[in-house]
């Protein structure tokens, strides 16, 4: 028997005893004020335990509890003198108790620590993640006599991680998929194809900077995420929507056939051919859409590249229009894309210039005005037609570039006549464009008169935008011409809501003038109401004399054509104008211009 003040005197002694030889049993006796110090000591350590947040526990060797803190008797739902002596069987259910007991055994047989994560639900019926760290509890000889742990909450943290998860997986304004997620739930779905191998399309929203350039980015958000979950609405539920980046977007279907894909294209299709309410504003989205299904061997890479060829195709087509991948479709979109690049280049350098084709009076031969034509001749390629590149420039983001430069180029011609320049829907939705016009007469010096602003008649009524643009620059004092007239869905609202000083006469009309009665009727109508609304008349595509008579004759004061003048470079222009005759009374005529 040691006697002792304290717990530490009584260790050393004890240890002194075992240094002496010492192998049997000693005891300890403490002293009245020992055992005093050794009380206040346990109490302490109690005390303290108690206040850990972390649920605390001891257990013997038969998996008895021997001692607990406050935390663990709000996690088991009672006071610890019901939980001390008790084992897991006796508070816990039977699955629960074979669960912790198979944990405390593992950890009594292999010894150590252990350290593992669970879900656990605390007797208020919450759920918690919470992390288990435990130890063995040892004698003075080594002899395992039990064990004791805590349990960490880690629910917030885990919660952290899943937002964090989320975030790095999502499209933080839609909430679609992103390019990662979807790039690896693509490489999964290719790895694990069978006989119906998954499907991708890239879908590109038509025109949405005009959305966000018009109505503002909040109002462009909201449509972002209005279009997507149409996206959602029209697939299934192991499919996915993703953002890729600004207003591209990607589906992935997984197991699909080729019905259901084609299916699934015309049900998004529709879905977006609805209006949708972003912020107010009744907006109906129009997309490109490339389709691509996998085929044997492709990777994951493969099937965006083809689904990536098949939406330039769809593209080359028009706006609101799908393409499916097809073999030997990559040569054409290289070379549109080769292109592309050529005119960009071409732009950057200066290589473009402008021809002026003559529109002329039909009274007496006199160039009323010109059309700028822009032309491009490519080292590699000669003389590009306008109809290859001005498509090109459309779909590759050019055309406003373009549309600027032509701009700069017919504004620095100050000489007579007066000129008409073709603008695009798309730089006409760009907020600045009247300002843009603005600053290039004034720094031209050119009058706003000498100027028409040639928009198509589909152009002018696809939406409000344009038609706030075409006043704006009305205001200013230039002209407006109305292209194409006679072709388009709405004419002659057009002519009451637009500022249209000029309207052109679709070729198509002037082709059958003189050979189909209804053209002409409608020809001579188109006239006749021009000239009652105090609108120029133009008839376009005037390529032969008898077509000259034809359009003379239903009312029209103005031609433009072959027949009266081919496009011609600017020094040629002012050769044509300086060399020709003044005007002789009646219906003289100039050289170069033949009117019968």
């Amino acid at each position: 028997m040691v006697e002792a003040d304290d717990l530490g005197q009584a260790g050393e002694k004890l240890a002194g005893l075992r240094a002496a030889g010492f192998t049997g049993t000693a005891g300890v006796l403490l002293t009245e004020d020992g055992a005093r110090q050794a009380a206040r000591t346990v109490q302490q350590l109690q005390t303290a335990i108690d206040n850990i947040p972390a649920p605390i526990f001891s257990k013997d060797a038969d998996g008895a509890y021997g001692a607990c803190n406050t935390a663990f008797e709000a996690y088991v739902g009672v006071p610890r003198e019901r939980i001390i002596g008790r084992t897991v069987h006796q508070i816990w259910s039977p699955e629960m108790a074979d669960v912790y007991a198979a944990a405390d055994q593992a950890l009594l047989d292999a010894g150590g620590k252990q350290v593992y994560e669970a879900q656990v639900r605390y007797a208020d019926g919450t759920l918690h993640d919470v992390t288990f760290y435990k130890g063995i509890l040892t004698d003075e000889h080594g002899a395992v006599r039990g064990l004791a742990g805590a349990m960490l909450d880690i629910t917030e943290r885990r919660a952290l991680e899943d937002r964090l998860r989320v975030l790095a997986d999502t499209d933080p304004l839609t909430g679609a998929a992103n390019r990662a997620l979807f790039t690896r739930r693509l490489t999964e779905a290719v790895a694990r194809a069978g006989t119906q191998p998954p499907a991708v399309l890239l879908i590109d929203l038509d025109d949405f900077k005009a959305v966000n350039d018009s109505l503002g980015h909040d109002v462009g958000d909201q449509f972002l995420i209005a279009v997507t979950a149409r996206l959602h609405d029209g697939l299934g539920d192991g499919d996915t929507v993703a953002r890729l980046g600004g207003d591209e977007f990607a589906v992935l279907l997984e197991d699909s056939s080729r019905w259901q894909v084609a299916r699934t294209v015309r049900r998004i299709t529709a879905a977006l051919g609805r209006a949708v309410d972003a912020g107010g504003h009744p907006l109906t989205p129009r997309a490109s859409i490339g389709v691509a299904q996998a085929r044997p061997g492709d990777s994951g890479d493969d099937l965006l590249r083809h689904a990536d060829i098949a939406l330039y195709e769809a593209k080359d087509g028009g706006k609101g229009r799908y393409a499916y991948h097809r073999p030997g479709m990559r040569t054409r979109v290289v070379d549109q894309s080769a292109m592309l690049t050529a005119l960009r280049q071409a732009l950057t350098a200066g290589r473009l210039s402008v021809h002026y084709q003559p529109i002329v009076r039909l009274d007496d031969g006199q160039v009323s005005g010109v059309e700028a034509l822009a032309r491009w001749r490519d080292p590699a390629r000669g003389w590009v037609p306008p109809t290859e590149f001005v498509p090109a420039a459309e779909r590759g983001g050019l055309i406003a570039a373009l549309g600027e430069w032509m701009l700069g180029a017919v504004c620095r011609r100050t000489g007579p006549p007066a000129t008409y320049l073709n603008t695009s829907a798309h730089e006409l939705r760009e907020p600045r464009f009247a300002d843009r016009v603005a600053a290039a007469l004034a720094t031209t010096g050119l009058a706003p008169s000498r100027l028409i602003i040639e928009v198509t008649e589909s152009a002018a009524v696809e939406d409000e935008t344009v038609l706030a643009t075409l006043h704006r620059v009305r205001a200013l004092g230039v002209r407006i011409a109305l292209d194409d007239f006679g072709t388009g869905r709405s004419s002659l609202s057009l002519l009451v809501n637009a500022p249209v000083d000029v309207i052109k006469l679709d070729p198509a009309f002037t082709a059958r003038i003189t050979e189909d009665g209804r053209h002409a009727t409608v020809a001579r109508a188109v006239a006749r109401l021009a000239g009652s609304l105090g609108i120029e008349a133009v008839a376009k595509g005037v390529e032969t004399a008898a077509q000259a008579r034809g359009v003379r004759e239903a009312g029209f004061g103005l031609a433009q054509g072959l027949h009266v003048g081919a496009p011609m470079p600017g020094d040629d222009l002012d050769a044509y104008l300086r060399d020709a005759p003044e005007p002789r009374s009646g219906s003289g005529t100039r050289p170069g211009v033949r009117l019968a």
